[in-house]
């Protein structure tokens, strides 16, 4: 019996040190990530909404032109819970982050970068792909398919992947010309996450149109 009390006393002191531990990793991740998006965007006003305690945010913020605002979303694993830890490695893999820019000006078209990996995995498939020119680019021993409705936009994306310090955490990167947006899928790594979204940012302005 008395084997059974230390199991259970073992279990418990295992968990709420894993709580306790995970929820601080969560918590400096997730302040890493929104002061990371603001450093780089510089919004006039922000908005978040916490998403499950230390599970993430739902953001928005307000940008100065060329755009006019940002939407985002940035979930985390559940690293406070070691029970449910394990499972969501299996599922999800690794921490998410998506962000929608809106532009003030034309889009010079329809434009992806996607991970090769991350391709067939994607959970929503591109509407009118078959219309879309399709290249290929490799990085730091990753491939990435380009596609894309305009020359002038291929020659952008290629400049992306070739002049961002870090393209390892990318898996999606697209310019909507229709709706003038930017869609953008992250992995949230603490050493990666500021240059790579600082390489992206860069290059946004030369994917719109002048005067438009």
């Amino acid at each position: 019996m008395n084997s059974y009390i230390y199991l259970l006393i073992a279990l418990a002191f295992a968990t709420t040190l894993g709580y306790l531990s995970g929820k601080k990793k969560n918590k400096r991740l997730g302040e890493m990530v929104g002061s990371s998006v603001e450093d780089i965007l510089q919004p006039e006003e922000t908005e978040y909404v916490n998403i499950g305690g230390v599970m993430g945010h739902n953001f928005t913020f307000k940008l100065k032109a060329p755009f006019t605002e940002a939407k985002g979303t940035f979930t985390l694993l559940p690293r406070h819970s070691i029970l449910y830890l394990p499972l969501s490695l299996l599922i999800s893999r690794h921490d998410r982050f998506y962000l929608t820019l809106f532009a003030a000006r034309d889009l010079l078209g329809e434009g992806h970068i996607i991970a090769e990996k991350y391709f067939p995995k994607m959970r929503v498939d591109i509407a009118g792909m078959e219309k879309l020119k399709k290249t290929s680019f490799q990085k730091e021993g990753k491939n990435f398919i380009i596609l894309f409705d305009n020359p002038h936009l291929e020659k952008r994306l290629t400049a992306l992947l070739e002049e961002t310090v870090t393209t390892e955490d990318l898996l999606h990167f697209c310019c909507y010309g229709k709706n003038r947006n930017f869609f953008i899928h992250v992995i949230p790594r603490k050493h990666t996450l500021a240059s790579l979204l600082e390489g992206i940012y860069q290059q946004l302005p030369g994917m719109m149109k002048q005067g438009g």
